[in-house]
């Protein structure tokens, strides 16, 4: 097709398909669509994206909902000084000759919406340019493109705070997109906690983004896809509706996937609320694998209202030995409560746990300038920093202004992040080390070295600096940048401080208020090879995965305790691979599944007398 429309009629397009038919998908749920990386990997380029996205409207896929075409990794140059535009991001000359508007409004013109990859690091995971530091500049960027939705990765850098950096993002996102309503989707990547001990520390994640990964890179290969699958699935307490789990991109129409194991992915994938983000080349996609993903019952399981992940409930062995998670016997789903607080004493009285979503009142912070310099207080301007023979947080006071004032240092960073100096020695900065708040050399950003075994690859850096950098968000809150993250570094860990909880200046009190992590998962045994899975739907029915996760075909029952029913309950039941009917048993539901596949069901409440 002429791709040089002109650019007016691409814009009266944007909301519509190629051939007039609206766009239907809602930013509040899961995001449906493709992305690059599973097949090409570095190998994308804009004639490539274009050719998929005509695929997805002549297949289909489009009017199913997939309607985001995103580019990940690859797209970008390693430098940002290209053609005399210093300090601005550029697509490789791999990528494209154009500019990402002409790619936008072309993608736009078919009805379909367009994403891209950043990272937030120095460098991406492939070595392009990184958009830490330039996160509002690079916002500004593609929100002017008309960019719709955005993966963060997490490469490049791996020592400073996930929760600083990628609320810098969200408030980066804010200001660019404000007069959009804002963008579609805000995904990113918490690559320091995945799987680790720290998921209940993670209750931050709704309160930044839309989306986060939940586990490592998926493979195109059942190991995996089961891995990422329970991975997610202890995540679940962290999600809620319109923010969710992000499991990873989608493998069915990969590698050696059976048709079995490809249906059992995309059943787990629906149930759970994660996106539905196609992975593989779906201009060669065999018919068999392209029903699954057009499976519209399945889809509306994923795309359901009432926005609850679905979760492990059960699973026995061939033998007939079963665990059940009897906690949820007579419960609904997970779903986060208000977080209360605890108190736990820390290193300093002036340094505790950030509160999620919203800045506790002693922890809302402002700039104040005036013509003897910038101090730094509190939100009603009673307290400030003072830097003396100690660093304290005291009554602001005009007669010690000298000890009130800080020197920002900027300049190589951006408006969010900042070294603070003593103006009476600008080489002396201010930095926590988990036990005090005080003052000492301050330091360059050099990196402290690289180690491929954590970061998988060669470039992901640790931060010399986080010590002595603090991060203004969006909310006053004053976000510190060092994280006790679990790999190898020159410097000890901070004592005091737990592995990735983000901590904030305070104005002191003792005690700080610590966010009440949300419940733990149910303790299943996940090697058990016959699984009932369950989520809540709108209307009070229920989606039902029965999943074998073995070598032998068996019966696998799901009784109504095992999938929060009250016992009586009396329930239709909807086969949707097949669309037809299933008998129901007495307060249970019993089908043979075959060797790594998977049967999906809606049950749908009905009245005594029906």
């Amino acid at each position: 097709m002429n791709r040089s429309t002109n650019a007016l009629f691409l814009a009266a397009l944007v909301t519509t398909g190629a051939s007039g038919t609206p766009v239907t998908t809602s930013p509040r749920r899961p995001p449906m669509g493709f992305s690059s990386w599973n097949h090409f990997h570095m190998g994308v380029s804009a004639p490539l994206l274009l050719q998929v996205a005509d695929t997805f409207v002549s297949s289909g896929l489009r009017d199913c909902g997939y309607v985001y075409i995103n580019t990940d990794d690859g797209w970008l140059d390693k430098n940002r000084t290209l053609g005399g535009q210093e300090g601005r991001l550029h697509p490789s000359s791999q990528f494209s000759n154009g500019t990402l508007q002409d790619l936008t409004s072309s993608i736009h013109a078919m009805g379909m919406k367009f994403g891209i990859y950043l990272a937030a690091g120095e460098s991406t995971c492939g070595n392009r340019a990184g958009t830490l530091y330039h996160e509002f500049d690079d916002a500004h960027q593609i929100a002017e493109a008309g960019v719709d939705y955005l993966k963060y990765d997490d490469c490049g850098e791996a020592n400073i705070q996930s929760y600083a950096k990628y609320h810098v993002m969200k408030d980066a996102l804010a200001a660019a997109y404000a007069s959009k309503g804002g963008i579609d989707y805000y995904s990113f990547e918490p690559f320091q906690v995945y799987n680790r001990v720290a998921i209940p520390e993670m209750s931050w994640t709704a309160t930044v983004g839309d989306l986060w990964r939940s586990g490592g890179d998926i493979r195109a290969e059942w190991k995996s896809i089961l891995g990422n699958a329970h991975a997610n699935d202890k995540w679940a307490p962290n999600a809620r509706p319109g923010h969710y789990n992000d499991a990873d991109m989608l493998e069915i129409g990969n590698g050696q996937l059976t048709l079995a194991e490809q249906r059992s992915h995309f059943a787990l994938w629906c149930l759970m609320k994660s996106p539905l983000i196609i992975g593989c080349d779906v201009r060669s996609l065999p018919a068999e694998s392209l029903d699954i993903l057009k499976n519209k019952r399945l889809i509306e399981v994923n795309q359901d209202d009432l926005g609850i992940q679905g979760t492990l409930r059960a699973a026995q062995d061939y033998n007939g030995a079963k665990y059940i998670d009897s906690s949820r016997e007579t419960k609904k789903d997970i779903s986060p409560s208000s977080p209360g607080v605890t108190t736990s004493t820390r290193g300093s009285p002036f340094v505790g746990p950030c509160t999620f979503g919203t800045a506790a009142l002693n922890q809302q912070w402002q700039f104040l300038h005036d013509a003897n310099g910038t101090r730094l207080s509190s939100a009603d301007a009673k307290s400030c920093l003072s830097i003396g023979a100690t660093v304290s947080v005291v009554l602001c006071d005009t007669n010690s202004r000298a000890l009130q004032t800080q020197y920002l240092d900027i300049g190589r960073a951006n408006v969010t992040v900042s070294q603070i100096r003593d103006p009476r020695n600008s080489s002396s900065c201010l930095a926590y080390d988990g036990s005090t708040l005080h003052m000492e050399d301050c330091r360059s950003e050099t990196g402290d070295g690289t180690n491929a075994e954590d970061c998988w690859s060669s470039n992901c850096r640790f931060s010399s600096l986080s010590d002595q950098l603090f991060y203004l968000n969006g909310l006053g809150q004053l976000s510190l940048a060092f994280t006790n993250f679990q790999a190898p570094r020159t410097d000890p860990p901070r004592p005091n401080i737990s592995v990735n909880v983000p901590m904030c200046l305070v104005t002191g009190g003792g005690s700080q208020p610590l966010p009440t992590p949300p419940p733990p998962p149910p303790s299943i045994n996940t090697s058990l090879p016959l699984q009932v899975w369950a989520g809540p739907l709108s209307g009070g029915a229920v989606a039902v995965v029965l999943l074998n996760t073995g070598n032998n075909s068996a019966p696998i029952s799901a009784t109504w305790t095992d999938i929060g029913l009250p016992k009586g309950s009396r329930v239709t039941a909807l086969n949707l691979w097949t669309g037809t009917s299933v008998k129901i048993g007495e307060d249970s539901v019993t089908l043979t599944v075959g060797s790594h596949d998977a049967a999906a069901l809606r049950l749908t409440p009905t009245s005594r007398d029906s």
